[in-house]
Formats: structure tokens, sequence, C-alpha cells
């Protein structure tokens, strides 16, 4: 049973239309303030005279400049004709292989430059160590990959207008910032040198999302082992569409089941105020009276024992709307998935995995394999947009995985020893709605990141052990000093989450 009321475009359309209205009562304020009329700028063409003698054209700019292009075409003629700018002009007349390359390295001098401004502005920030164009997050020695420092640099120069005394501040509530600190910090906890230095390379090439909290969102496909699991589809994805799109905090939203339909309804609308006629006893609520102290029965004083009261009256009351048989609370459902019968799935491959929404899906690190194949290698398999490359089931998830537990990138797609199922998407939807713009996973993930913070040390320090028995050679240069460190960074997430969830309810 498919729900048109669960769809992506759903979610999106009704968001929209509270933005749509904001839009055109902003719209309609200026048309007022304006006299109700608007203005155009006129138009000045940004060239003095054009002119075309045989194939040669020449232009003669607002400034006196003069320009030449020989063997020119009409069609060049006519596009200076309707150009809008001098640079537009410029562009016509040279040479395009020319121009191209003078853009490309205009372009990479100004990459470059805003580099090296970048890192210098790291460098006085707390969470940042730099070594000439080196980049560390502070208290390890593990440097950042470069698109990674470049991603920090993107974010603290839309800060550009903040007072350097107050740019930490403002970045310690940033939740991109965040994310992406986060995110290097698990990357640090991952025995494989390799992954570490490799996985944000291969997020960004493949369009994955970082979490808050420093997981990331990615793809998968799996078997369903029971022929109609409509419930955990509808939950899974109402639970987590309302969080991402609509960004509202599922405990307030209810599951019914109208008409052989489930529907979500949030708390404003279960009940509606009516006018409600009686002619019960106020006094004693129609009972006729009432068991005294000596446990004798005394007769209402009001209505004689009756129980009614002597004339009718009115009175306001809340009175629960009809929207069917309730099923239960959207979070209340959510987090009881991985008890419910019709919520198991498997792997297409060897059939032996148990994969419930909500539970987290493993396998021992020491089976799995580190190569760069796609294929055919050991491990829980991942992917971003390429979902047809992560096995041939019937049904494609969303899951979430720490950095710290993946164990291999291939080109399209990754292996990791675990992640978490957090819900199942239509086949349609499964390459568009990680790329979507309104589908927002920074808030995805408050649950999943208090369990992984459980004894979070020893199991850090137990996976450096494992690897470092099992490749000798590929000890990272990482202390159980900075893990500590590291750990601790965490856990700060901890508090943070728990009195955000406390603000909430």
């Amino acid at each position: 049973m498919k729900n048109k009321f669960l769809s992506l475009e759903w979610f999106k359309q009704t968001a929209e239309k509270a933005i749509e209205k904001v839009i055109a009562n902003k719209l309609e304020s200026i048309i007022q303030e304006d006299g109700g009329t608007s203005t155009i700028e006129k138009y000045e063409r940004p060239y003095f005279s054009v002119k075309m003698v045989n194939d040669v054209l020449t232009v003669v700019t607002n400034d006196g400049c003069i320009l030449s292009k020989p063997n020119a075409s009409e069609t060049d003629f006519q596009a200076i004709v309707s150009a809008k700018s001098e640079n537009e002009i410029r562009s016509i007349i040279a040479c395009a292989s020319v121009t191209s390359d003078m853009e490309k390295i205009k372009a990479e001098a100004a990459r470059l430059d805003s580099l090296s401004r970048g890192i210098s502005v790291l460098s006085n920030l707390r969470d940042f160590t730099v070594d000439g164009t080196t980049v560390y997050l502070a208290g390890t020695s593990r440097s950042m990959p470069q698109l990674l420092v470049e991603k920090f640099i993107q974010i603290v120069d839309g800060y550009r207008s903040c007072p350097s005394e107050f740019l930490q501040e403002a970045l310690d509530t940033d939740d991109e910032f965040q994310a992406h600190k986060n995110f290097f910090m698990w990357c640090c906890l991952n025995p494989r040198a390799e992954v570490a230095h490799e996985l944000y390379r291969f997020l960004s090439e493949n369009s994955f999302k970082i979490t808050k909290q420093g997981f990331f969102v990615a793809l998968r496909n799996v078997v369903t082992l029971h022929g109609s699991p409509q419930l955990v589809h509808f939950v899974s994805n109402a639970y987590n569409k309302v969080k991402a799109v609509w960004k509202k905090n599922p405990d307030d939203y209810h599951v019914f089941l109208e008409n052989g339909e489930y529907k979500l309804v949030h708390s404003d609308k279960l009940y509606e105020e009516k006018i409600v006629k009686s002619t019960i006893c106020t006094e004693c609520g129609g009972e006729g009276g009432w068991w005294d102290k000596n446990e004798e029965w005394e007769d209402c004083y009001e209505c004689d024992g009756t129980g009614e009261a002597k004339e009718e009256y009115e009175y306001q009351t809340h009175v629960a709307i009809d929207h069917g048989q309730r099923i239960g609370g959207l979070t209340e459902l959510y987090l009881d998935l991985p008890n419910r019968e019709e919520n198991r799935f498997t792997d297409d491959w060897t059939k032996t995995f148990d994969i419930r929404i909500g539970q987290l899906v493993s396998m021992p690190k020491e089976e799995c394999n580190w190569s760069t194949q796609d294929c055919a290698a050991a491990g829980l398999h991942f992917t971003a947009d390429q979902i047809h490359y992560v096995g041939c089931g019937d049904q494609s998830v969303i899951v979430l995985i720490n950095p710290m537990k993946v164990v291999g990138i291939g080109a399209h797609k990754g292996r990791c020893y675990e992640y978490l199922p957090i819900m199942t998407v239509p086949r349609e939807e499964a390459t568009k709605i990680l790329h979507d713009g309104m589908f927002d996973t920074l808030q995805l993930d408050e649950q999943y990141a208090i369990r992984e913070l459980e004894s979070l040390e020893e199991k850090a320090k137990e996976g450096f052990a494992t690897e470092a028995k099992k490749y000798e050679f590929n000890i990272p240069s990482i202390s159980a000093k900075e893990i500590s460190s590291i750990v601790a960074g965490l856990n700060e997430m901890k508090e943070a989450i728990k009195n955000r969830v406390n603000t909430i309810e």
C-alpha cells in the first residue's frame, strides 16, 4: 500500500506553502510602500560603437578603449550588440581557448589565495593547529585532508563580517562547522589511516551528507522478508521527514489508520472545542450522591439523589476528532520498530543478516576486507546515488554510518563493519532524497550519537589494538592520550543533545 501523503514531494510542498505565503505578504507590502508602482532601471549599452568591415570586428568601449577581432563572424557581431557588460564583450573578442585558460588560471590563483588567507584564520581558532600549510585538529597529530581544510575555510569565510573576537563563539553554534569537526574527530578514531585520509574526498565527490554529530548518511538495498511492512515504511519515512524536511519534533505527531491508509496527525488536531448540552448534575457528576466518612450513602443536595440537573445547561469541552484507529505516537512507534514482526529485512548476497529499521547491523571487523574494489569485497556495502551497486534487493534503505567504522573505499561505494538503518525509502526516491536541499539530514542522529558515545574510549583503543595486530605496518601515529582527548571532545555532544531534547520537551 503506497501512501500518497508520504512522498518527499508532499512533505516539501507542505513546507513550501508556508514559505510562499511569507514571500507573497512581503512582496505585497513592498508594492504598497512603493505606491503600487515599480521602476525599471534604464539600460545603458556597454560600448560606444561597434562595426564590422569584411571579417574584422571593431568595438570602441565607453572609456575609449578599442578592441578588435579578425576572422569574426556575423554571430560574433550580434553577440556584441546584445552584450550586457564590457567583460562580456571582451570574452567575445578574445580567443575562446585563451579566455578559458585565463579563467582557470584566475580561479586557481583566487583559490590558492583564499586557501592561504583561510589557513591563517584557522590558526587563530582553538579547534586547529597549523604548521605551515598543514592543518591539524587541536590535540591530535593526524593532519586534515586539503578538501576538508577548504570546507572549514568556506564555512569560516561566511563570517567575514563577524568581529574576530566573536568568531570562535559564532562557530561553536554553527551546525555545519560542528558537523565537520565532529566528522574528523570520528575519522581520527578510525585505525585505518587510509580511510581517515580518503573518506572526506569520497563523500564530497559522491555528494554524501554529514550529520551534526559527524556521521554520514548513505543508501543500500535490502530484501524484504515479509510481504507487507507498510507500517514500517510509513513510520520510518514520516519520523525522519518530519525532522529532516519540516524540522519539527516527531513527539508532536500521531499515526492513525483511516479507510485502510495510514495518516499523520499533529497533537493540535486531536481534539476540537465544542459547546455541549447536558442535564447531568454538576455536584455529584450524575451519581445522585456520595458515601460519607461513616460509609453511609448521602443523597446529593443539588439534585435530591436523581443525578440530573434541574435544567439543561451548556458547557465548552474538548472532543476527540475522529481520525480512524489510533496506532500510536510517532516517536513511540519509531523507537519500537525493531520489535515489530513485519520489520524484517536481509541482504541479497548471503541472506544471513538480520536487518531492521532502528537496529544496528554489524559484522566482525576482522572479517572485513580493505581494498579499493567496488564489488566482491568483504564488508557491509553502502553508496550515495549509485544504488544499483549495493545489492539487488527489493527495498532501499537510508543508513547512518560512523566514520570510525568504515573499512574500505572504492570508486562509487564504500564498506563498513556497522551501520544503522533509519528509514525505508521508495526506489524512485532513493537517489533523489539525499540530493534534495530540503531534506536536511543534520538532525537525524541524536539517539545514534548517544549510543555511539557509550564506552567510546574503550572501543576506540580496542579498534587500534586489533588493527595494529592485524596490520603491523599500518599503525597510525595517534597515541592513547590523543584518543582520550578526541573522546572528551566528542562527549561534549552528549550534554548538548540532552539539553536540546529537554528544551524541546
